[in-house]
């Protein structure tokens, strides 16, 4: 199963409340039972430039 997760927010990319908790923790947690997970984010500019470049 393949899984585009898709939000406003991320730990630790960028995040204000708990749904970047969750967006953190969620594709951590699918990608331990072996399910391939992407993540997209809006490119924010309070994103730290040494995660924009991976």
């Amino acid at each position: 199963m393949k899984v585009l997760y898709a939000a406003s927010e991320a730990a630790p990319f960028i995040k204000t409340g708990g749904l970047g908790d969750v967006a953190g923790a969620l594709p951590k947690a699918l990608c331990e039972k072996e399910i391939d997970t992407r993540v997209i984010l809006p490119l924010y500019q309070d994103i730290p430039k040494d995660w924009q470049e991976r």
